[in-house]
């Protein structure tokens, strides 16, 4: 009869812990899935933003005169830098946010990251038809002219701050502290440097191999489509 009695005293504090273990699991779970949406979104944003644009051809000239590595750890360290700059930036957007909900009543930063992506989304789709990938290539030979590096550290940092200077403001940094104010701030700057790094791979290693192949107009509807397709998404999660 006592170790019955015990069993039943035991019983609620085993059933409230099974509660709050089933519980932190869940939050786990939906803490990944948080992460992993954040990190694909900005993965596929950033890839076909950067494929075609200035940066990409810059890195392009620069590997077919310098050594391959060395051009990529400059670009690619200044796209890094740049990413985490541009989400810091959107959570400060979101920390604001959350400082004045109570007063304001709305989620605008979300509502700023929907209307931003849209616009990005149409204009994209709108120049999609637009031969801008010369344009962007020769701005890129105008940028790298009458650079001259003294050893592979000047190369590293001479290529960090053209590149850097270059993507300052553009559609993928906007595009950047849109997405981190309404996602997993730590899923978009994984995917958004991995995109970078992707990118940046591809116009190192490749780009004087790919040339004129780069589908310039399938590229565009795609990245336009992503990012309409993402500013659904997260005008859906507001909604919840």
């Amino acid at each position: 009869g006592v170790l019955a009695l015990a069993g039943l005293a035991v019983a609620p504090d085993a059933f409230a812990a099974s509660v709050a273990a089933i519980a932190d699991a869940t939050e786990a779970v939906e803490g990944a899935g948080g992460l992993l949406d954040g990190f694909l979104q900005a993965f596929l944003l950033i890839f076909f933003s950067e494929i075609g644009d200035k940066t990409f051809f810059i890195a392009v000239i620069l590997a077919t005169q310098q050594d391959k590595a060395t051009v990529f750890a400059g670009t690619f360290g200044a796209l890094a830098v740049m990413t985490v700059i541009s989400v810091g930036i959107g959570q400060v957007f979101h920390l604001a946010e959350e400082s004045t909900t109570a007063l304001a009543g709305s989620n605008w930063d979300d509502y700023l990251a929907v209307a931003l992506l849209l616009v990005f989304g149409v204009q994209t789709i709108l120049g999609a038809e637009e031969d801008t990938a010369e344009e962007e290539e020769e701005d890129a030979k105008v940028a790298v002219a009458g650079m001259q590096f003294d050893g592979n550290a000047a190369l590293v940092l001479s290529t960090f701050a053209l590149v850097f200077a270059a993507e300052w403001g553009d559609k993928s940094f906007i595009a950047t502290i849109a997405l981190s104010a309404a996602a997993s701030p730590l899923g978009v700057v994984a995917g958004a440097v991995a995109g970078h790094g992707v990118a940046t791979g591809l116009a190192v290693f490749v780009g004087d191999i790919l040339g004129d192949r780069i589908p310039e107009r399938l590229i565009k509807y795609a990245g336009g489509g992503l990012f309409i397709v993402f500013a659904i998404l997260t005008a859906l999660e507001i909604g919840k």
